[in-house]
């Protein structure tokens, strides 16, 4: 009897003490996910200009001033000033690592309000790299060179508009702290691609989604996380990794998949890759990474140095001795055609029928040709420049082509210059 009653008793003491145990283990695992994120903020250049400041002399009355794109309203208070001031919106490069778009100078830097102006920031022109509209928000670089991210202070979802109050001027940037990169990509049939959910700023669970605003009645201080490196997004903010579409995708990390595309499409094929997240409130919030998937190939062009565009490419189709290249029913926004004549190599641009030409019209009396008009009353010239052929084999045509003086509309002027590479399917009657 003894004996049964110390078995009893072990096993009680067994029982009791496992649950502690296990909550224990979970406690310390969970403890390791959680580790404090650290972010070292990130000193970047100053932006140049890259178009027409707007500038507005506003008084103790308060008014109004937007940039010449109309994608930034500013909205200064009754009171905000004390004297007339002259006010300027100017576009500038974006130096922010996580910025979206163009960033603005506002001016006078240094310049402090009396009451709060607010900037409200246009986004439907970038809504395909916003990505989770509830960790999207407004930056501005300080002093230092380092961004600093402070959120918004709402939405307006029907004119698709974030706003943040300030009492200063400084350069500031549309960005957001959190995304999928890339969130857009283009790749060949049977290429990978890794996709990582990435941070940029500091992040609490409790403030993931809660706008990071000031008290109305309360200081100004611009509450907020500075920009910096990223690095993967926290284990506890990430729930689940989907697939949509074509292909497939493995998990390399908590934080990264390795999407891998179909061996073979027809034409163009595309799949979204998205992860749900964790949050600390109700509702499903996703961040999106849409992947293109070439079939047939793809062309990227770059128009003065822009960044570049990539769009499918229809097969390369040898006539004679001429190679010709075309896309399909004008994506990319213009019918582009790229000609040579012979193999492998270097082929300079001419003005031959069956030559090496280019083009890329964007509707009617507007493009770009690889010939140009130097003067009144001259005669056209090849643009100079050449296509560098790589690749004429196993049933692909690759290469790259570089263009200066490329003729602009109907009058030719040599005012542009062109740059893209491609691969694209073979084909020889």
């Amino acid at each position: 009897m003894k004996f049964f009653v110390e078995r009893v008793c072990i096993s009680m003491l067994i029982v009791f003490f496992l649950p502690v145990l296990f909550v224990s283990c979970k406690k310390e695992k969970k403890q390791v996910d959680d580790a404090p994120l650290v972010i070292t903020p990130l000193v970047r250049p100053s932006g140049i200009s890259t178009g027409v400041a707007v500038t507005k002399i506003i008084g103790t009355s308060g008014g109004t001033i937007r940039s010449a794109d109309g994608s930034l309203l500013i909205v200064i208070p009754a009171g905000a000033l004390d004297i007339n001031t002259t006010i300027t919106v100017e576009p500038i490069t974006n130096t922010n690592i996580a910025g979206i778009g163009s960033a603005f100078r506002l001016t006078p830097h240094g310049k402090i309000f009396s009451k709060p102006v607010t900037i409200i920031w246009a986004w439907a022109a970038h809504a395909d790299s916003i990505g989770l509209l509830q960790t999207l928000g407004l930056a501005y670089q300080m002093d230092d060179g380092v961004w600093k991210f402070t959120g918004a202070d709402s939405f307006d979802a029907n004119n698709k508009t974030v706003s943040f109050s300030t009492t200063h001027f400084s350069d500031w940037s549309l960005m957001n702290r959190i995304s999928l990169t890339p969130y857009k990509a283009s790749i060949d049939v049977g290429d990978k691609q890794t996709i990582n959910a990435l941070v940029f700023t500091e992040v609490d669970m409790d403030d993931l989604l809660v706008p990071l605003v000031n008290h109305p009645d309360g200081p100004y201080n611009d509450s907020g996380y500075p920009v910096g490196t990223p690095a993967p997004l926290p284990y506890r903010f990430i729930k689940s990794w989907k697939l949509t579409g074509a292909g497939s995708i493995a998990e390399i990390s908590k934080h990264a998949v390795k999407y891998q595309s179909p061996a073979s499409v027809n034409g163009t094929t595309s799949a979204t890759v998205t992860l749900q997240l964790n949050t600390p409130i109700p509702g499903t919030f996703l961040l999106v990474s849409n992947i293109t998937i070439m079939g047939d190939g793809w062309i990227e062009l770059s128009i003065d140095g822009g960044s570049p565009i990539r769009f499918p490419a229809s097969p390369v189709v040898k006539m004679g001795t001429q190679y010709i290249l075309s896309n399909p029913e004008d994506e990319g926004g213009g019918h582009f055609l790229l000609t040579w004549n012979g193999g492998l190599g270097s082929h300079a641009f001419d003005l031959d029928a069956g030559g090496t030409r280019f083009h890329f019209l964007t509707g009617i009396n507007e493009g770009y040709n690889s010939m140009y008009i130097p003067g009144a009353n001259m005669p056209p010239q090849a643009s100079e420049g050449n296509v560098n052929i790589i690749k004429l084999s196993a049933g692909k045509a690759e290469g790259a082509f570089n263009i200066s003086n490329v003729g602009v509309g109907d009058k030719f002027k040599p005012e542009a210059t062109a740059q893209g590479k491609f691969s694209a399917r073979l084909f020889i009657p």
